[in-house]
């Protein structure tokens, strides 16, 4: 008998809420990557005139905000040189403003004034308020994207327990992704609507495509690649369905070819600048043959996706890596055995549906990887190696996880297993907050 999973899910969504507030908490001010930066932009994007301002020529809270940095002494959690307050100092000392750093093609003013509404109630209140508001709102952004993650995942494989709670629950115990949805960040919004464009992709391959969840889909793409560099990975994911659809259809290629060229050159226009850029000098240095990728990237990528906290600079014990890394070799050989034990089936094409999702969720993962670690190979940089930029796809990374341990745990103990995860989950959360998190920014006290 199939037990309804909602009960489960809405305590989960409450507990996220719950946990989303206690790492904002926790948190001091400004103590994430960017996250001044970031706030400035949300806060910005409310105003024309603050849009597009300098350092010189800044709004007065420019003035509060550099104060809130040394007030809550952000150098001590960085590992660049201590610098002292100095009130007529320019905020860009201090603070990478992106709008002089990107010349404007860094993320976009719709997007960031998603996530500085609450601004709008709350504007000539204190500064460090104003902060908090704004985590308060990317807590919500992250009880949304584990809410995604059960209706992607339902849809997929209906009736199944285990992934339908595994998946949020993983999600929801990543301690390193729980801290940053409790900060301010785009990465953030760009994950919720690089989810809910998942979630569409889904739907149609599942249930069929309609021209509402078209629109939503290509919506929803649109959306999440103006709000940040990290959801360039959707296009070839939306590429995938077209080739599968194209190769299904192709007796109407006259019609079909001519459309995908069409829907391909619209999102080309409307394509943010700073990819069309990006595709260009990665080209030029491909062909070049200059590129070089350092074992760090990868290394700490791997790391600072499941617990880096603060800016990133401090590691937990290298042993939880190592057992982190070892479960995932066992969710890979899972997923083997899975393919191996289904291949006369899948040849017969009784999963063909759910195969055709999995493959966007794993082309999604690759695209959004292999995009990461090539900037880095032709840039010969270390910089863009944390494991957030990787969250938009988190859903996928998570489903492929659960469905690689459940394949290894035998039927009969599915639900004991479960129940071991999601604690063993919860163990490792609480301890980077409790053992890792706290002490770091409170041992002084």
């Amino acid at each position: 008998m199939m037990i309804s999973t909602k009960p489960i899910l809405y305590f989960l969504l409450a507990l996220a809420l719950i946990r989303g507030l206690v790492y904002a908490s926790f948190v001091p001010p400004w103590q994430a990557p960017d996250e001044p930066a970031q706030f400035e932009r949300a806060k910005a994007a409310l105003s024309a005139a603050d849009w597009t301002a300098t350092a010189k020529n800044g709004p007065a809270w420019y003035a509060d905000l550099t104060h809130s940095l040394f007030a809550f002494d952000i150098y001590d959690y960085l590992d660049t040189p201590r610098r002292f307050y100095n009130p007529d100092d320019l905020i860009s000392r201090h603070v990478t403003l992106y709008q002089a750093a990107y010349k404007g093609q860094y993320g976009s003013r719709p997007m960031y004034a998603l996530i500085g509404w609450p601004l709008l109630l709350a504007g000539q209140q204190d500064l460090n308020l104003q902060l908090f508001l704004v985590r308060l709102n990317t807590v919500l952004m992250n009880v949304g994207i584990i809410w995604l993650a059960w209706l992607i995942t339902r849809t997929i494989f209906p009736g199944d327990n285990f992934l339908a709670l595994g998946v949020p629950a993983l999600i929801l115990f990543n301690p390193q992704h729980t801290h940053l949805l409790a900060t301010v960040n785009n990465g953030n919004l760009a994950e919720l609507l690089a989810t809910a464009a998942l979630y569409f992709v889904v739907l149609g391959i599942m249930r069929g495509f309609s021209w509402l969840n078209l629109t939503a889909m290509l919506l929803l793409t649109t959306a999440a690649m103006w709000t940040k560099a990290t959801a360039y990975f959707l296009p070839a994911a939306l590429g995938v369905i077209a080739l599968i659809f194209l190769w299904q259809y192709r007796r109407y290629w006259r019609w079909g070819l001519p459309a995908g060229l069409i829907a391909a050159g619209l999102l080309y226009t409307f394509a943010p600048l700073r990819l069309k850029a990006l595709v260009e000098q990665a080209w030029n240095q491909l062909t070049s043959g200059n590129f070089y990728l350092d074992p760090i990237v990868p290394q700490d990528l791997f790391r600072s996706f499941w617990a880096m906290p603060g800016w990133t600079i401090f590691y937990i014990h290298p042993l939880w890596y190592q057992v982190i890394g070892g479960f995932c070799l066992l969710a890979l050989v899972g997923l083997i055995w899975l393919t191996i034990n289904k291949w006369a089936k899948l040849r017969a094409g009784q999963y063909h549906r759910q195969l055709q999702a999995l493959l966007v969720m794993v082309v999604a993962i690759v695209t959004a990887v292999g995009i990461l670690l090539a900037w880095n190979a032709l840039n010969f940089s270390i910089v863009y190696r944390q494991g957030r930029s990787i969250y938009p796809v988190m859903v996928p990374v998570a489903l492929l996880l659960m469905l690689g341990w459940r394949q290894l745990i035998p039927t009969r103990w599915r639900s004991t297993g479960l129940l071991a995860l999601i604690s063993a989950f919860f163990l490792f959360d609480s301890m980077v907050l409790f053992h890792y998190l706290i002490p770091f920014f409170y041992a002084r006290y």
